[in-house]
């Protein structure tokens, strides 16, 4: 067999003969062709390289190409010889996928020695460092929200392990700072939400076996994770959510007493703001308290910008909304007949503003019980902050809650007649021609009369304000400009 390179490719021939059919070998071949003469790639040589040598020339330092080689090399992919992928290749691809990108690292910002005070001596601004920096570790910002971190973050504490100590997890959530920690079993880490599987049993710390992914030489570093956020079983075993620290190392440890009374309290909080809400709303102060809380196990928050679409006319409410903050206009349609560039006149819908609705204030119950069409259209004219409440669990309420809801609560503006609308949108389109009329004349006398506001004698800098009777250059150059407007 003889090597030859022609254009990039080795050109293989064999000693019987030459000049057969030529091919291409791919790397999920498992024989060679049968062809005579084939055609290699370059990166090929007589000695058969591995995959692994052909990446030398060029490699990322984000791919894993071991697990590369173990990706390509799965039975069952499409190829030359298979048409289709099988159901357990494409699983197992699927599964294997994402091994062959390398994790980044955590980089944490330095950690500030105000942080191995005492939380009661720390000041505000201390407080919000190390708020900055819990949010910066990624397992602790995926299991809390932004306001459980905020109050955490006031009575967290760093811990100081020499090297060799263990350190059992079951009584908080740990973040390493600095320094390094082998976990002695495969369950070392509990997210909220996750339950302790029955199969996570302690692993011996000389096993070198990989468990479910787990292998006796994972280290955590720093930003790694261990322990849980809620209270552990009581039977636990303390191997389970155990490290043993390979060097001296500083951890953060957010209590899980701490935790759960942070969570109660804030929990208490949202109900007395969702209580207040509610039952400050005019149609429902006179509620009995017991339906105020059916009301409130339904009521979730959502923010809107503003200029946000909540509820558009000729269409039946999703939602009851309860305002918190910010304020929402309201608008009501009506044909019109609209004046085209070119003079040819059409008619279209106009919306006209006929009020707001502010803090405190509900609409679309009377739409969502009845099924009958909002009639207005409501859009956000500030950020908002709503309660809401789904249409499903309206209709999913008890009979006599839905009865009290359309005995107290009335249509959003529906005592507006549509001569109201009419003669409302006509006063507003009287009012912009005649504005427009008055800047046309302005302009045009200002032009006739060569005045240029701003520039030349027309613009008058007086250095001392106080002795011209207190007027500053923007109120002298304007007065000056509607009194030559007037001649």
């Amino acid at each position: 067999m003889t090597w030859e390179n022609h254009a990039g490719f080795f050109f293989v021939t064999s000693p019987e003969g030459g000049g057969g059919r030529q091919g291409r070998w791919s790397w999920d071949s498992r024989e060679a062709p049968s062809e005579k003469t084939m055609l290699l790639p370059l990166a090929a040589s007589a000695s058969a390289p591995s995959k692994a040598q052909t990446y030398k020339k060029k490699t990322s330092k984000r791919i894993n190409y071991d697990q590369l080689d173990a990706l390509c090399s799965i039975s069952g992919l499409q190829n030359r010889k298979n048409p289709h992928t099988t159901e357990e290749a494409h699983q197992k691809f699927m599964k294997l996928y994402p091994k062959i990108f390398y994790q980044e690292k955590t980089v944490l910002p330095g950690i500030p020695l105000t942080h191995s005070k005492n939380p009661i001596l720390r000041s505000l601004k201390e407080h919000n460092t190390v708020y900055e920096m819990m949010k910066l570790i990624p397992d602790i910002r995926a299991q809390l929200s932004d306001e459980e971190l905020k109050e955490l973050s006031m009575c967290t504490i760093k811990e100081y392990w020499a090297k060799g100590s263990t350190v059992v997890g079951n009584q908080g959530f740990y973040a390493i700072l600095k320094g390094s920690a082998r976990p002695q079993a495969r369950c070392y880490k509990r997210m909220l939400g996750e339950d302790f599987d029955s199969s996570c049993a302690a692993m011996p710390t000389t096993s070198q076996t990989t468990m479910f992914g787990f292998s006796g030489r994972t280290m955590l570093i720093r930003g790694s994770c261990f322990g849980t956020l809620e209270t552990a079983p009581p039977k636990l075993p303390h191997i389970l959510l155990s490290i043993i620290t390979e060097e001296n190392c500083e951890i953060l440890k957010i209590s899980s007493t701490d935790y759960l009374r942070i969570k109660e309290e804030i929990a208490k909080r949202e109900r007395i703001a969702k209580e207040e809400l509610i039952h400050g709303c005019p149609y429902y102060r006179d509620w009995p308290m017991l339906y105020i809380f059916q009301l409130m196990s339904h009521l979730k928050w959502r923010q809107f910008p503003a200029g946000y679409v909540l509820l558009k006319g000729g269409e039946i409410s999703t939602f009851v909304g309860f305002i918190k903050s910010g304020y929402c206009n309201v608008y009501r349609g009506t044909e019109a007949l609209v004046k085209l560039p070119l003079g040819k006149m059409v008619k279209q819908t106009r919306q006209v503003l006929v009020g707001q609705l502010h803090e405190k204030q509900s609409f679309g119950e009377v739409s969502i019980l009845l099924q009958t069409p909002f009639t207005c259209r409501v859009v956000t004219a500030t950020d908002v902050k709503l309660g809401i409440i789904d249409a499903s669990a309206i209709l999913g309420l008890d009979v006599v809650i839905q009865m009290l809801l359309l005995q107290t609560a009335e249509p959003t503006f529906n005592n507006i007649t549509q001569d109201e609308i009419n003669f409302e949108y006509i006063n507003k389109e009287k009012q912009k021609e005649w504005q427009s009329v008055k800047n046309k004349v302005v302009q045009d006398i200002l032009f006739h009369n060569g005045i240029i506001p701003g520039l030349g004698k027309w613009t008058h800098e007086w250095s001392h304000p106080a002795k011209r009777g207190g007027k500053s250059t923007e109120q002298a150059s304007l007065s000056c400009c509607l009194s030559d407007s007037s001649v």
